[in-house]
């Protein structure tokens, strides 16, 4: 009884109720080994983020919030950057008592330097479901780059379900990683596992162009316009600088609250009994966040050929903190631990449901063209 739930387990939970909305949940909403969260019709502007604790989530309300705006399914409300907002979620959880949730940013998300975290009603933690949680869910929304236009029905946020602890342990891991490595290295070696107090596979950056592009990275444009999130036409010059490579191995400086994406070296290859999550960020390996959208659903760089002819990079979502900070080619930023499902999911990731990241390598959001 440690696993995820995966997609046939979801609609089950929204056949009893388990899981539940005013507006039913829609078929796209359920990926591999997750449901995506709709943003609901009441957010509120904050004074500053909060954890709602005892008092409960309309309390502090009372004392934080702003105002009150409604948003619409057609017309965009404008969130502005770096203003907390706090969105009541479409969907509500009755959950069983043996079933916990832990959320985290979707990839779109991540790319557009959004910030985004999950609150239950009398929670004492971010992004964490306590198991036979019954009650209304919350996000917390920062953009922290640009101004953001969204509606009720946006997907910011995903939620994964799970009994026990899925987690694969160290010997598990090495075993994978010696049979058919879900993690490679560039020149196809498997990913090295790091047993400590969370086993592991570490990755690293790529900043001798794994894409042949000439461009490793991008850095996000100060005072831009608003980005809605349902349109697929913005020019990708107009927000972002490109990071041209650095073949002479002297490194990038990442200028402090700023934000960057980068690609990982490694390729992952997710198969159906499997499904990962980016490891916290270690504060011992310099002041940067090095990821936001931290789970990576079944199917993700899962195509037709072998492990060694496929797999995904990963995209790095990276903001620093207080100081310029030097990035180097390969050096390790986080690790990915692995998670197991229940079952073989009925749905994969890029092949049963479209995707706009699979097999990518360096990839904005998909607003951008």
């Amino acid at each position: 009884m440690n696993h995820i739930l995966v997609s046939q387990d979801l609609r089950a939970l929204i056949q009893d109720r388990a899981i539940s909305a005013l507006r039913p949940v829609r078929p796209a909403q359920i990926q591999p080994s997750s449901l995506d969260l709709r943003l609901g019709a009441r957010a509120w502007p904050l004074l500053s983020s909060f954890l709602p604790g005892t008092r409960g989530v309309e309390r502090k309300l009372g004392r934080l919030a702003l105002d009150e705006l409604r948003l619409d399914s057609e017309k965009p409300t404008l969130f502005q950057q770096d203003t907390v907002y706090l969105v009541e979620v479409e969907e509500v959880l009755e959950l069983p008592p043996d079933v916990w949730g832990r959320a985290n940013p979707k990839s779109s998300s991540g790319r557009l330097d959004i910030f985004v975290r999950l609150l239950t009603e009398h929670g004492h933690a971010f992004d964490l479901v306590p198991a036979g949680y019954r009650g209304r869910l919350y996000v917390e929304v920062t953009p922290q780059s640009f101004h953001t236009m969204v509606r009720r029905g946006d997907t910011l946020g995903q939620l994964r379900l799970a009994r026990g602890r899925p987690r694969l342990g160290a010997d598990e891991l090495a075993d994978v990683q010696a049979g058919s490595p879900v993690i490679r290295w560039s020149d196809g070696r498997p990913g090295p596992v790091a047993d400590d107090d969370t086993p592991g596979v570490q990755m690293s950056v790529d900043l001798h162009d794994g894409d042949g592009k000439g461009i490793v990275g991008y850095q996000a444009r100060l005072h831009r316009p608003p980005i809605d999130l349902a349109r697929r036409d913005y020019d990708r010059e107009r927000y972002w600088s490109a990071i041209p490579a650095d073949p002479s191995g002297e490194g990038v400086v990442l200028e402090p609250e700023q934000f960057y994406i980068f690609a990982t070296r490694e390729r992952l290859w997710i198969p159906p009994g499997l499904c990962a999550e980016l490891v916290p960020f270690d504060a011992t390996k310099g002041e940067l966040r090095t990821h936001y959208a931290g789970f990576i659903d079944s199917g993700f760089g899962y195509g037709t050929g072998a492990p060694g002819e496929s797999g995904a990079r990963l995209v790095l979502e990276i903001r620093t903190r207080d100081v310029p900070f030097l990035l180097e080619h390969g050096q390790p930023l986080f690790r990915v631990e692995l998670l197991r499902n229940r079952a073989d999911p009925d749905v994969l990731y890029g092949r049963d449901l479209s995707s706009n990241y699979q097999m990518q390598g360096l990839k904005l959001a998909k607003q951008f063209v």
